[in-house]
């Protein structure tokens, strides 16, 4: 199975530096929920690249690799130069996770044009993926929000199964993992 990975940016989480203890409970919820994939049958994990969520996922699922579980990851960006307005902390670890992961292409092979790219890059991830983990809340919109629309219109005709973490998943996650 190929699980499609995808949730908000830094700065749409209020994370600014990565030293955050935000971070590091992501990281930590990430870890845990890539082992449970693993577990029902994930043999890729896909991402864009982009900060926040994705990148936070991706260095979990490097870290998976490391410790000896079989598992792929893909880092298909939508289109050249999408990473050039990164902070150097974000294209920093943006590489150290491509240069870890099994897979690295772009879905347009070419520089940002138009908006209706990224209708065109949703479509191309869902339609060759098994599956999403979305972190999305319709408290807090965001344009990953277009993402998790294609994804239910996709499934409305098609299997694909989708895991939306909202923010009380996280808090609670928090609280039991770290409130003690």
């Amino acid at each position: 199975m190929r699980t499609l990975i995808a949730g908000y940016r830094p700065y749409e989480l209020g994370i600014f530096k990565s030293s955050q203890k935000e971070v590091t409970v992501l990281k930590s919820l990430f870890r845990h929920k890539a082992l449970e994939y693993i577990e029902s049958g994930t043999e890729w994990f896909i991402i864009q690249g982009y900060s926040g969520i994705e990148l936070y996922a991706g260095e979990m699922i490097l870290e998976l690799k490391n410790e000896g579980y079989e598992v792929g990851l893909a880092v298909l960006m939508p289109f050249y130069e999408f990473n050039s307005k990164y902070k150097e902390e974000d294209a920093e670890m943006l590489q150290k996770i491509i240069s870890g992961c099994d897979f690295h292409d772009y879905i347009f092979k070419k520089p940002y044009e138009n908006p209706a790219m990224f209708k065109q890059i949703n479509r191309f991830l869902v339609t060759n993926t098994d599956q999403g983990l979305i972190v999305y809340d319709d408290a807090a919109d965001s344009k990953v929000r277009f993402l998790y629309e294609q994804i239910l219109e996709f499934s409305g005709n098609h299997p694909y199964n989708i895991e939306r973490i909202e923010f009380d998943e996280i808090n609670t996650f928090a609280e039991l993992s770290y409130d003690s």
